[in-house]
């Protein structure tokens, strides 16, 4: 068996100081997240939707040199 196997020789675990168990102030006071019905757009599909449509304005602006007629 390998030596970073062997149970025998595991580094005992310390357990965590309550403070670091406790949850974060942040999640406490974030707005909650709204059910947003089927067809809805967020912010989030707008995102993406302006991503899409900027990769596809750079794909077509893109030149495509062939170098077998140049």
């Amino acid at each position: 068996m390998p030596v970073n196997m062997d149970p025998a020789k595991k580094r005992k675990r310390q357990p965590l100081p309550p403070e670091a168990v406790a949850p974060s102030p942040e999640k406490e006071n974030a707005p909650p997240i709204q059910a947003v019905q089927f067809g809805e757009e967020t912010e989030e599909d707008r995102v993406k939707d302006l991503a899409d449509a900027e990769i596809k304005n750079l794909w077509e602006a893109t030149e495509v040199i062939d170098m077998d007629k140049v």
